[in-house]
């Protein structure tokens, strides 16, 4: 029954917000849903064939048994439901309509083709790996807490910091760094595209702090030959990589040290650390752009927190999101512009210049 218009809650209002919260209770499902598919290679297997695919055709080229293609058929609606496949009935007759749908690729599902440019599986994969999945659900025992060990979520759940578990398990090492590399190359393209080529002129040495196996840098190296590129990073993370003609990795440790360059690329970085660290990261970059009299320039690929009365909706919740993770996973956090200054400023720069660029992220081009 519906109340009269007196304060009291209407009960198509309660419906409404019981629908709203059945969404979000039942979203973790269609995230579950897009890792099974990119776990099964579902994308991989939809684009070779080169026209919609049968349900028997499609568990078939995904080794799935027969006695379990309806169960498949479920997952390929909710798949269809969020956009990452196309759900269409056959234009043959058929008396089963499971087995009169077909699938095919969408935009959407083109990006998590495993190995095409552009992919974000091996990131999809990471966010939704239960080792980081799993702080999230002690963030009520953790903020409840009143001591500030352990410092995350994920210590509580672990008992170690994400990076002392990736220097241990070599199978979250290679997840962690497949997944920061997988945009690298899109994120390269968009800096050029915003900013132009000019970006890069007139720089000879460029080092890439924390750059991982590359993802960026390699995309950066063939785009610009004429430049002496560099990644930075753990020993764990660069042991057995392989550079090109104008690029090399090299061990080290940010917080100690950053090689003399006449720029410094810090491509999601800032955001896993606290402002004392990062201000501390800061130090070490300026450093090395004003070695031998030099006075170069720090690359921050970041996200900046905008007004929200401004901001796209999508935009802002992504930023809000991984705002929860950064608090959640590693005791970093995202930045306003204003929280943006106040480092440069602690770290000894005197100005900077932010260019939003397509999607979520800034790029911020700091000076000394």
């Amino acid at each position: 029954m519906d109340s009269v218009d007196n304060g009291v809650t209407r009960e198509s209002e309660i419906v409404q917000a019981h629908a709203h919260l059945w969404t979000h209770a039942f979203n973790s499902i269609y995230s579950m849903s897009l890792k099974c598919a990119i776990d099964l290679g579902i994308p991989d297997a939809l684009h070779p064939h080169g026209h919609p695919m049968t349900l028997p055709e499609l568990a078939a080229a995904l080794s799935v048994p027969a006695s379990k293609a309806a169960f498949l058929s479920r997952l390929m609606a909710v798949l269809a439901q969020t956009g990452f496949v196309s759900q269409r009935k056959s234009a043959a007759k058929n008396d089963q309509e499971q087995l009169g749908l077909t699938y095919s690729l969408t935009p959407i599902s083109q990006a998590i083709r495993k190995g095409e440019p552009g992919d974000l599986s091996p990131m999809v994969s990471f966010i939704l790996d239960p080792i980081i999945q799993g702080p999230l659900h002690c963030l009520g025992e953790w903020l409840k807490s009143e001591s500030l060990s352990p410092r995350t979520p994920f210590v509580m759940k672990h008992g170690k910091s994400l990076w002392e578990y990736t220097a241990q398990d070599e199978g979250l090492n290679r997840s962690v760094n497949e997944a920061m590399a997988s945009d690298g190359p899109v994120t390269m393209r968009l800096m050029v595209e915003k900013r132009g080529r000019q970006l890069f002129q007139g720089l000879r040495t460029v080092v890439d702090v924390g750059g991982g196996i590359g993802g960026l840098v390699r995309e950066a190296a063939e785009a610009f030959p004429q430049v002496e590129w560099m990644v930075l990073d753990l020993p764990h993370v660069v042991a057995g990589l392989e550079g090109t003609r104008n690029l090399k990795f090299v061990s080290g440790d940010m917080f100690k040290a950053v090689p003399p360059a006449d720029a410094v690329l810090l491509k999601c970085i800032l955001h896993d650390w606290s402002d004392d660290e990062s201000t501390k990261i800061l130090k070490q970059c300026k450093a090395a752009v004003t070695s031998n009299g030099k006075k170069g320039k720090v690359m921050i690929i970041d996200i900046v927190i905008g007004d929200e009365s401004k901001e796209d909706g999508a935009s802002m919740g992504i930023k809000l999101c991984f705002d929860m993770m950064m608090m959640a996973i590693v005791a970093g956090k995202e930045r306003n512009e204003k929280e943006w200054a106040k480092l440069f400023q602690e770290a000894g720069f005197t100005e900077y210049r932010i260019t939003p660029l397509e999607g979520f992220r800034s790029l911020i081009e700091v000076y000394p």
